[in-house]
């Protein structure tokens, strides 16, 4: 989960303190300074592997340090900050907005820790305006935890908390309802505006944001100790008021080709990072299909000596065995993560010039649908003796006609783009018939599968209304065609039959033009 850190650099940050735990001049900014290199300490420990930028901000902002695992740069930047002139927070969140969707997307959930000086330089008139003019909710899953370096008694932060609680709303509201977690972000004032009091209050982030989550993988006799990294968050269910949490043991339940288990929404992916004799994990996280020298010099894969032993690279690990599997017979294993609860494991190569390859787990949508085309989870199991040769009851949907790839309907701007495809394929009819149907085809396989017939409703009524306004010049084809594919959409024969595909309407207007 990647972290932005959004440091104010405005004039009102350069004031020193009135009172201070030692004999030295520390200003606000000092302390945050020494506050971001206690939290980058933290990370260097607990977790290596997460991606870190630098966002600096008063009227405008700065990307200092864009995404990176090396904390140093980070540190040898906040010794060359300058000063800014005001604070304004609605500018520096829309940095951060066009920072993460540049590196990360829409999907990939973010923590960005706002430090400032406790105001928001205005009055309640302006502080209005600057709640009217955020950013917010961010079009990604994010959490905002905000970290004001002043006197939790001061006037300015009582007048600026109203500010600070609406950002942090807005960010939680957008995260629940786009990954289905249950975490929000807060305000950590200090107890104290001293060195001591903001080092505890960014400790308390560290803690509650960034622990390690360690857990047991287990495959019948097999087991071993591994760490999920980003640590999985607590999940709803939509329509469910149930929550749902990952257990501490992780069960393999089965093996899957990729073929088959296609690509089912995922709320969340997790880095399995296996655990070394000695606890550190360093060496394992940098390839787990490298293989052990031998003393000639010869690889080998599953032997080991007493020499070895010393270098927990070399101990034999469960993690290397499934990896290993996993890669070269193109399979997932299907995990129980809780009650009614499932993902997927494969092995992952990271994209980037170290090319390093691990285990990676899906977590699929609570309950026992997370997979339509998989049919219910908890009734799968291995083919009876004599049975046919599949060994899940996979239904055949990639083998069905009408072409197209297929849908992931993970955010609500997917499926948006999906309908306004089909829609730019009708207003260009005929030319765009064929085209058309295809579309339709891709479309109404994905809503037939996620059992999403409502969608179906929706786009013949749009177009339905896309043929009533057809302009006047129009070809008689078109609103004969716009007709028919509404129809079609709504046929309660055909309505939830996934292997029926949409065929054009059969015309010769093409044909008696031409004749005359």
């Amino acid at each position: 989960m990647p972290t932005v850190i959004l440091l104010d650099i405005s004039l009102s940050m350069s004031r020193p303190l009135a009172s201070s735990e030692t004999t030295e001049n520390h200003t606000r900014i000092s302390i945050a300074t020494t506050a971001i290199n206690a939290f980058l300490d933290y990370l260097a420990i607990h977790a290596k592997l997460e991606y870190v930028a630098l966002v600096c901000f008063s009227s405008g902002y700065e990307v200092s340090v864009s995404f990176t695992r090396d904390f140093d740069s980070i540190k040898s930047k906040l010794t060359q900050l300058d000063e800014g002139d005001k604070t304004c927070i609605e500018t520096a969140l829309l940095g951060v907005n066009q920072l993460i969707l540049g590196e990360w997307g829409y999907q990939t959930p973010v923590q960005i820790i706002l430090i400032t000086d406790g105001t928001c330089g205005t009055g309640p008139i302006g502080r209005n305006r600057i709640i009217q003019a955020l950013p917010l909710p961010p079009p990604y899953p994010a959490k905002i935890h905000i970290l004001p370096i002043v006197s939790p008694h001061d006037s300015c932060l009582q007048h600026a908390m109203p500010l600070y609680q609406k950002i942090i709303d807005l960010s939680a509201n957008a995260s629940n309802n786009s990954s289905g977690t249950l975490s929000r972000g807060a305000v950590y004032c200090p107890e104290h505006l001293t060195m001591t009091a903001v080092l505890s209050a960014m400790n308390r982030i560290c803690e509650q944001h960034y622990q390690e989550f360690w857990c047991t993988l287990k495959c019948g006799q097999l087991e071993t100790r591994v760490q999920l990294f980003p640590a999985p968050q607590t999940v709803s269910h939509e329509g469910v008021t149930a929550t749902y949490t990952l257990a501490h043991q992780i069960h393999v339940v089965g093996f899957i080709t990729q073929q088959d288990m296609g690509t089912p929404i995922a709320i969340s992916k997790h880095l399995v990072i296996p655990q070394t004799q000695s606890g550190n994990n360093h060496n394992n996280r940098e390839n787990y299909g490298s293989k052990t020298p031998s003393k000639d010099g010869s690889g080998t894969e599953g032997s080991t000596t007493d020499e070895d032993m010393s270098d927990p690279s070399k101990v034999p690990n469960f993690c290397v065995l499934l990896h290993g599997a996993l890669k070269v017979e193109g399979m997932s294993a299907i995990v129980q993560l809780g009650a009614e609860w499932w993902g997927a494991v494969s092995a992952w190569c990271e994209p980037s010039r170290t090319r390093r390859s691990c285990l990676l787990l899906s977590v699929m949508r609570p309950g026992v649908s997370a997979a339509p085309w998989l049919g219910p989870l908890d009734q799968l199991g291995p083919a009876e003796e004599g049975s046919p040769s599949e060994t899940f009851p996979v239904r055949a949907w990639r083998s069905y006609s009408g072409g197209g790839s297929n849908c992931a309907w993970a955010r609500p701007h997917a499926l948006l783009a999906d309908v306004q495809k089909v829609l730019r394929h009708a207003r260009k009819l005929p030319d765009k018939t064929q085209h058309l149907y295809k579309e339709l085809n891709r479309l109404r396989r994905a809503a037939i599968s996620l059992g999403f017939s409502e969608l179906l409703t929706c786009v013949g009524s749009a177009l339905e209304r896309e043929c009533a306004a057809l302009p006047n010049n129009s070809p008689p084809e078109c609103a004969l065609q716009l007709a028919h594919a509404a129809a079609a959409l709504r046929d309660p024969r055909t309505a939830l039959d996934i292997k029926h595909t949409l065929q054009p309407l059969a015309s010769n207007f093409t044909v008696t033009s031409m004749s005359h």
